[in-house]
């Protein structure tokens, strides 16, 4: 894959485009324009295919014997991946909403007061968008993966 400006794409698509430039099969800019559009377009069947490859490279699998016990397994490792992650992100954005972060805030008052000026410009954590939608991301893709990982047990 390579990225050319900003369009992810295989590499063999971007050397067919240039040879079919450099050997005048394209002789303009709406043909270019038109191979770029059919890149586009097929983005999400490039992406997949490349993180299908690397799936099996990773795990050292053969395509050909993958199994539902393989994928399972998969899956699991995403997930925890992707929850592990979100929970680092959503212990930094606490670290936002601590006291020591609150300096400055209500500096003329108690604690107290300091607290509501702090909730009264940055609002309160639990209802922070950033971290509400944090908290949906660990709920989505942990139900994702459970549905999957269902479906698969089913076929065991």
């Amino acid at each position: 894959m390579v990225d050319i400006s900003g369009l992810i794409a295989p590499k063999s698509e971007i050397e067919r485009l240039m040879n079919d430039i450099e050997s005048g099969e394209l002789t303009n800019v709406d043909q270019i324009h038109d191979r770029f559009a059919i890149m586009h377009a097929n983005y999400y069947t490039y992406e997949w295919t490349w993180a299908y490859e690397m799936i099996l490279e990773y795990y050292k699998l053969d395509a050909s014997k993958l199994s539902a016990k393989d994928i399972i397994h998969i899956v699991n490792e995403w997930m925890n991946a992707v929850v592990s992650l979100d929970n680092m992100v959503y212990a930094d954005a606490k670290k936002e909403f601590s006291l020591s972060a609150m300096t400055g805030f209500g500096a003329d008052g108690n604690r107290k007061e300091q607290e509501q000026d702090f909730e009264q410009v940055r609002g309160a954590f639990e209802s922070n968008t950033f971290v509400t939608a944090v908290l949906q991301h660990i709920e989505v893709k942990t139900e994702l993966g459970n549905e999957l990982i269902s479906r698969l047990n089913n076929i065991i």
